[in-house]
């Protein structure tokens, strides 16, 4: 069984699926990444048994097609249309009757620019380079649809955190937070204007002048605005990570703040959530729709709206410790039913569809 991705950026979380590729179902996996232009410092190692990693800079289109050919692959994944130098070999890959799974974690939002798109991808694209679409959501289930995919022609389940790693900072609910709840709220991810960092700051400011014990806030990651956020008081600043100190800093957190002004989906939402924090989500969020119920684990608020982000930090940080527990076990609870392993397990269901054509 051979697997080829042909993707953008690797990140931490896509390792633990191809691990779950090679030791449940045998598959050798030959990975095409991204390896300019990064929005972040990762970058995979040949580290995995059976998992090979190509820089994507090594290849022009003919020469990624004549190394698809000589691998011939079972099964395909693509991170979408993105990259115009992956068509040629899913072409002739389709051609030749091997399943194409694209790759989609984009929220429909009916706008001009994306009704247009879908009629190309949806007349042209499709029937060229793409048998099958992998979702992580029933947002990203309904692009898929209007993208002109039939609902046999859709899996669930695209993208899912490390579960191994994560599920263990939920054992601090039991330890070391039953007996001191972190008084902090923790934010992961680009330090970007789109992560709706400048509503976060501005948000944190009317937060600490409303909430008589108001928490402190740690941004990880690595982006433009990190010496802005250093800048204001209450906010520490901290440099990207991987995802065994991620799930450290969980330990130490009260809840994950995700701000964004539009996040199509957001691994670090499954990641954080079975970390057992309870979660603040703007209604931008893709994953908040799977992995928040309001008021049972944490709350929502509308995006660029620094009142409302203000509001909905006092109300959290003003529940009581042994509720805040509760409603992290909660997030613990609900991330659960995703994992690297149902994952996996989605993404080679197609090999069994395609036995029934």
């Amino acid at each position: 069984m051979k697997v080829l991705y042909l993707y953008t950026e690797v990140m931490g979380y896509n390792l633990p699926i191809f691990e779950c590729l090679v030791k449940n179902y045998g598959a050798s996996v030959d990975v095409v990444h991204w390896d300019q232009n990064k929005k972040t410092p990762f970058m995979p190692s040949d580290s995995i048994h059976d998992v090979l990693f190509h820089p994507r800079s090594q290849f022009t289109p003919q020469g990624l097609l004549d190394f698809a050919l000589k691998l011939q692959p079972d099964l395909v994944y693509t991170s979408g249309w993105q990259d115009k130098g992956y068509r040629l070999a899913l072409q002739k890959l389709k051609s030749l009757g091997v399943p194409i799974v694209m790759g989609l974690d984009s929220q429909w939002n009916n706008s001009l620019r994306q009704q247009l798109g879908a009629k190309l991808i949806k007349y042209i694209y499709k029937k060229r380079y793409f048998t099958y679409a992998w979702v992580p959501g029933p947002l990203q289930y309904e692009c898929a649809s209007r993208l002109g995919f039939e609902h046999t022609e859709i899996i669930s389940n695209l993208l899912s955190g490390n579960n191994a790693i994560f599920s263990l900072a939920a054992d601090s609910l039991r330890q070391e937070k039953a007996q001191s709840y972190p008084r902090k709220f923790l934010y992961v991810g680009r330090l970007t204007e789109s992560k709706g960092l400048d509503t976060l700051m501005a948000a944190f400011k009317k937060y600490r002048a409303m909430c008589p014990r108001p928490w402190s806030i740690v941004c990880i990651g690595n982006g433009p605005l990190e010496d802005r956020l250093r800048q204001q008081p209450g906010i520490t600043v901290e440099p990207f990570s991987d995802q065994i100190t991620l799930a450290q800093y969980a330990q130490r957190s009260g809840a994950l703040i995700l701000p964004s002004l539009y996040e199509p989906w957001g691994v670090v939402v499954h990641e954080f959530a079975m970390a057992g924090l309870p979660l603040l989500l703007s209604n931008k969020v893709g994953a908040r729709s799977q992995f928040l119920v309001e008021g049972l684990n944490g709350y929502s608020f509308k995006a660029e709206s620094p009142e409302d982000l203000a509001t909905q930090m006092c109300k959290l940080s003003s529940i009581a410790d042994s509720e805040l527990i509760v409603m992290g076990g909660a997030s613990h609870r609900l991330a659960s039913v995703l994992s690297p392993e149902v994952s996996a397990a989605s993404f080679m269901s197609v090999l069994g569809r395609e036995s029934c054509v």
